[in-house]
């Protein structure tokens, strides 16, 4: 039978006891395995649902209409004994002791307790019983009977001061919750001017399902109850939800089809399938630590589904960049995740308003759990990428367990297993595995950095794994359909990664057993599916074959192999390769693989360089892919300097290209610093200079094109000059360069000392600073073009020179320490 039930319907009428016959229950019974009760708890959650709940019923009952509101279902098993017949309750509890509560209140306040309805009422009311506590028992069973006047009172005063009421009582968290329900529905009630409810309370309304004519097994009863002893935000979510696909107006959804369960005809609609599916079936996917996470698994792979399809149906809406800033993505995203086991519940109407604009994504949520559960393990394992399995059956099941948390690229990679199982009629195990291959791929190699980047990404996939389904509707191969979206759908902003994978496809879809050379070149640890930085599309698999073997012993999983960081050979040549100051300017460049993988995007994005990868790599011996990289470094293009840059700009430049070019003692130190830090070194422009830098590291910086590191340690070999900074000079005894913004040396006299400072904006200060103001008097008077810079007039300092090379700079410098020096010998 598939009709509605009101409270008291439930012992007057007849139910589904199984397939074949129908039967009166005799009471509806609250197991001892049911939490307590729970929507009269004082928690932020409980409260939530509370008035969200009395809001809707008062409304309801004081409507002046007769529409019926409908409370979903509530299912349970049927046990016979002595042919009486008790309904345990699996799924209703909390609504149905809500009705229990208001019955016996609106009873109590409208009808006198002689009157045939208010006995009926009671009677019902003692069917009613509650097994989790004894107590629990006891006191439902007083209250069904239980007749007072309230007066200014409130239930729960006037309750716990009568005669029945123990101070046990005030223990149990069933009683305490029913009690703060029973002021809760006091409060509403006596705002209402309309008092005459009784006659109303028929319009509350209800499903009854037993588990025996499904032939469901009591293991789902078992994991249904062992929860927790109070609403999860997952139960108020799951209520909100089955509530909502009940009520929507959408064809589908009403739409009957047969039950999940194997072995049955039996036919049910589609939201009452969804409902037991969440319960019976999918709830399997996510019992993977017990009731311990359970909930939390499932409400978190509901919020992580939802912000992947809010991302894409908001694509006209929400720019990538605003999603950073969007208060629905926070929602089901950002915050969700930092709020999973907080039992917080962000209320349903997030989803609403995504479901009310596409009710089909509850379609797309329905096919996504059914395929999880029949295909666990072949998901789990694509859900690792090739280069992180330590063996063939490793994977990642993050998705349905909050243990393994998320991440941006975990969630891309979901969203995309979302949208394959969306677009796809049928899951087939291998192009699952062929798209995830892709899909991998090119997360890897994008840089995930921020929510921006995730909203691109996210969408983009969804438009391509919906262009290859149509696409294999005609017949097509996944690879052949993947081929032809360059064509149909090329853009200016196409990704990089996903163009590489596009040329993959088109080359298998060309000839099958390309897949396999791919595949073997994907898993190398530095690559991590880019390998097409030394391809051309006029390769044949012998020439690429070859190249790879070269290449992959240009690096590991730590960047640059030990062979070609020996004199830094490979990442000299392939800085050659930048000749320009808009190709040096901002450029990171290191020899190691790490996070933000800028070694990998030159090699990706670079034409140049991937053009001497493929060249280099047609080599026979290691010696000849060495000589070749040599041969581009000293063959590289002239350097051209910006636009508007004068002699001395392009004299810059010009020192600063070749040092990144040939100064080999500087990548050394650059690597040393680099394994200190655990950063990389960037060129940029700082105050006048080509920087190679650390950013925001002053001690981790060096000037590029300028000598000044050489020019003054000449000067303290020729003239007896030391360093300011011992751990500059330290540094240029071993490096030949000198860190930090500025270098000054200086020379102690007898009556002065004498200073030399390489400053920022390649000022080249000279000064003397006196012991005192006559001293000092005297010097500014022999001196021209001299002035003080300090208060008390005892520093003096001569009009600045410039440092560049130390061809342009030094004799000029010597000149003037010369000049100094006759003017004031030493005796």
């Amino acid at each position: 039978m598939d009709y509605r039930f009101s409270f008291t319907d439930l012992f007057t009428k007849e139910v589904d006891f199984d397939k074949d016959n129908q039967v009166k229950v005799s009471s509806i019974v609250i197991p001892q395995i049911q939490r307590p009760y729970a929507q009269g708890r004082t928690d932020g959650v409980c409260t939530y649902i509370r008035n969200m709940f009395l809001d809707e019923i008062f409304e309801n009952l004081t409507s002046g209409n007769d529409d019926i509101f409908d409370l979903n279902f509530i299912y349970g098993i049927i046990k016979s004994n002595n042919n009486e017949y008790r309904m345990e309750l699996l799924d209703g509890q909390q609504r149905l002791t809500t009705l229990f509560l208001l019955y016996w209140y609106i009873t109590n306040a409208e009808l006198d307790i002689n009157q045939p309805e208010s006995k009926f009422i009671r009677d019902c009311l003692s069917k009613f019983l509650y097994e989790t506590r004894t107590t629990s028992t006891v006191f439902c069973q007083e209250l069904s009977s239980y007749k007072v006047e309230l007066g200014n009172k409130t239930p729960k005063e006037v309750i716990r001061n009568s005669k029945w009421y123990f101070k046990s009582f005030d223990r149990d968290s069933t009683i305490s919750a029913m009690l703060t329900m029973l002021n809760a529905i006091h409060d509403r009630y006596t705002q209402q001017k309309q008092r005459s409810l009784f006659a109303r309370l028929q319009k509350l309304q209800f499903y009854v399902k037993s588990l025996g004519v499904f032939n469901l097994s009591e293991e789902l009863y078992i994991k249904m109850n062992a929860r927790g002893l109070q609403l999860s935000p997952f139960e108020n979510f799951k209520a909100d939800l089955t509530n909502f696909i009940s009520q929507k107006e959408y064809g589908h959804f009403q739409e009957m089809m047969p039950l999940y369960k194997d072995g049955t005809a039996d036919e049910v609609s589609f939201h009452f399938n969804f409902s037991v599916k969440l319960d019976a079936k999918w709830v399997d996917i996510f019992w993977k630590n017990g009731a311990e996470d359970f909930d939390n698994a499932y409400m978190s792979f509901f919020s992580r589904f939802f912000a992947c399809k809010y991302i894409i149906a908001s694509k006209n809406d929400v720019s990538d960049r605003d999603m950073r800033t969007d208060k629905t993505i926070r929602i089901l995203y950002t915050n969700a995740e930092e709020q999973i086991g907080g039992n917080e519940y962000w209320g349903f109407k997030p989803f609403e308003t995504l479901l009310d604009e596409h009710p089909e994504y509850v379609e797309t949520l329905d096919k996504v759990l059914d395929v999880l559960y029949s295909n666990e393990r072949i998901i789990y394992k694509n859900m690792l990428p090739i280069w992180d399995k330590n063996n063939e059956l490793a994977g990642d099941d993050f998705y349905c367990n909050t243990s393994s948390k998320i991440s941006h690229i975990k969630l891309i990679a979901l969203s995309a297993v979302i949208e394959y199982i969306e677009a796809m009629d049928s899951f087939d195990i291998s192009t699952f595995e062929c798209w995830m291959r892709v899909v991998w791929n090119v997360i890897e190699n994008t840089n995930i950095d921020g929510l921006t980047p995730v909203s691109s990404l996210i969408r983009k996939l969804s438009m391509v794994i919906h262009f290859v389904a149509t696409k294999m509707g005609t017949e097509k191969s996944f690879y052949k359909a993947l081929s032809q979206w360059g064509i149909e759908n090329s853009t200016e902003k196409e990704n990089r990664a996903l163009l590489e994978e596009v040329e993959k496809a088109k080359r298998i879809s060309e000839d099958p057993l390309w897949e396999d050379i791919w595949k073997d070149v994907e898993k190398h640890p530095f690559f991590k599916g880019m390998v097409t930085f030394f391809y051309d599309p006029a390769m044949s698999k012998q020439d690429y074959a070859h190249n790879a073997k070269f290449v992959k012993s240009m690096f590991d999983e730590k960047g640059i192999t030990k062979e070609y960081r020996d004199k830094h050979i490979l990442i000299r040549a392939i800085v050659s390769q930048f000749n320009t100051w808009n190709e040096v300017n901002r450029l990171y460049v290191t020899e190691r693989a790490e996070n933000n993988k800028f070694l990998k995007n030159i090699l990706a994005s670079n034409e140049k360089v991937r053009a001497m990868f493929t060249h280099i790599a047609n080599n026979n011996s290691i010696l000849d892919v060495k000589a070749n990289l040599q041969h581009y470094i000293d063959d590289a293009k002239e350097p051209q300097a910006w636009e508007d840059a004068d002699t001395n700009g392009i004299l810059a430049f010009e020192t600063a290209t070749k040092r990144l070019r040939k100064d080999i003692k500087m990548y050394d130190w650059i690597s040393k610093v680099e394994r200190e830090r655990n950063e990389c070194f960037r060129v940029c422009w700082f105050e006048g200079h080509i920087m190679f830098a650390i950013p925001r590291k002053w001690y981790a910086k060096i000037a590029l094109d300028t000598e000044r590191a050489k020019m003054a340690n000449d000067l303290c070999e020729s003239y007896g000059f030391e360093f300011y900074d011992e751990e500059q000079k330290a540094m240029y005894d071993k490096y030949k360069d000198c860190f930090g913004n500025y270098i000054w040396i200086k020379q102690d006299r007898t009556n002065c000392t004498l200073w030399i400072g390489f400053d920022l904006n390649h000022e080249l200060k000279i000064r003397i600073e006196c012991k005192t103001k006559k001293y000092a008097k005297e010097l500014y008077e022999i001196f021209d073009s001299t002035s003080y810079i300090d208060e008390g007039e005892k520093c003096i300092q001569f009009e600045n020179l410039t440092h560049y090379t130390k061809c342009k700079t030094y004799n000029k410098l010597c000149k003037v320490i010369e000049s100094i020096y006759e003017a004031i010998p030493e005796a």
